[in-house]
């Protein structure tokens, strides 16, 4: 070999050698920067010497199944995070996530969450077989046909609640002040969801119920409250009562009709993966803000998520006065990342008031504080009654 081509060789094994060292120094560099947890073949040690025993020796061969068990684990792993709001669904629960909320679905019309890890009534929604058997915010789903929702997750829950309209579906419920659980048999229907609706109270005095934010809500509401103003009403009632939420961008696009444009909405915050801490993102209203000002809102346990969103922003901007029922508590972001057919529900970040209160797992406390009466299935309406007295004095 030639003195030439020895040197050429030797010059190229150098830069191998500092490409394969910049590799290794950035790869530590970005971990180190960004501070990055990788398993290692070490951490995966147990997992792995389980399975082996479990495929060698478990009795019912029949029942070891690969890709069960790496679904499973995956599963296992976000349940690690004990955050009730994220999850790794299977391609059926992914399915129904994926429906539109401005769809119709077969089911039996009422939103659920998990309280003190049980499977737990959000909020019927109205007209719905649900609300016809009588549910009530805050009921406790023990049993779905007879099978423990003990460590069931939201979309597994929702998944075996759902099916087929005609079909029967069997709820355990309990109630708060109930001796025993009481099991429910209920008829799946198609669930269409009306968003808005609205009435005059008396010649000044409009209604709006929002029952979801969904792609039509904003339309709806506009719609309704311009009606309502032509009809003579110069105060409204806003009622989000047993309203489980929907679509950020509606709400905000929603809160930008009363709030004037680039007032804060909410406040979003997130990890920030350079710097110690969090990030804190403002969200702000596009406006015009041209609709009265004289207006009262009305929460109660089941008002959730974008409900909570909107109360906050018209109180802390416009001094709204709250009347009710703490709200659900329902303030986090969840990200959905497509892994293959199935996908990972991810908490990101947190949504507080404009004033820097938190929603997730505290609700908002209302201003005027009234026991729900429609809850217990009364003939009167406790929180409307206060809130027509109050609107009027403004």
């Amino acid at each position: 070999m030639s003195a030439k081509i020895k040197k050429i060789s030797f010059v190229l094994i150098i830069l191998i050698l500092i490409s394969i060292s910049y590799k290794i120094g950035y790869e530590q560099a970005l971990a180190q920067t960004f501070k990055i947890k990788k398993f290692t073949s070490e951490d995966l040690t147990v997992f792995f010497r389980v399975w082996n025993i479990i495929n060698n020796n478990y009795v019912e061969e029949n029942k070891i199944n690969k890709q069960k068990a790496i679904f499973e684990a995956t599963r296992g792993l976000v349940k690690s995070l004990e955050d009730p709001h994220s999850e790794f669904l299977d391609e059926k629960q992914t399915s129904i996530l994926n429906q539109d909320l401005s769809g119709s679905f077969g089911g039996v019309g009422m939103e659920i969450g998990i309280r003190k890890g049980i499977l737990t009534v959000i909020s019927p929604l109205e007209g719905t077989p649900a609300e016809r058997a009588g549910f009530k915010p805050g009921d406790q789903i023990l049993k779905i046909n007879g099978e423990d929702t003990l460590n069931m997750t939201i979309d597994e829950a929702v998944s075996k609640i759902r099916g087929k309209p005609g079909t029967e579906v069997v709820l355990t419920i309990f109630r708060e002040n109930w001796q025993e659980p009481k099991d429910f048999k209920i008829i799946r229907e198609i669930i269409n969801i009306v968003a808005v609706k609205s009435k005059m109270i008396d010649s000044k005095i409009g209604y709006l119920k929002i029952n979801t934010f969904n792609e039509n809500t904003y339309s709806e509401f506009k719609k309704a409250y311009e009606n309502l103003e032509r009809q003579g009403a110069d105060r409204f009632i806003i009622d989000l009562r047993n309203n489980p939420g929907g679509y950020l961008h509606i709400v905000v696009q929603m809160s930008g009709l009363f709030l004037d444009k680039g007032t804060i909405v909410l406040k979003e915050v997130q990890r920030n993966i350079n710097k110690k801490g969090k990030r804190e993102d403002m969200i702000y209203s596009p406006g015009p803000g041209n609709f009265s000002k004289k207006v009262v809102v009305l929460i109660n346990r089941g008002s959730a998520s974008a409900s909570e969103i909107l109360a906050g922003a018209l109180r802390d901007n416009l001094n709204v006065k709250l009347i009710g029922e703490k709200s659900y508590g329902k303030g986090s972001v969840q990200k959905p990342f497509i892994i293959d057919n199935k996908m990972l529900k991810l908490t990101i970040a947190y949504w507080l008031t404009p004033k820097g209160e938190k929603i997730e797992g505290n609700g908002l406390k209302p201003d005027i504080e009234v026991k729900d009466t429609l809850l217990e299935s009364t003939s009167t309406d406790s929180i409307l009654d206060k809130a027509i007295e109050v609107v009027k004095t403004l």
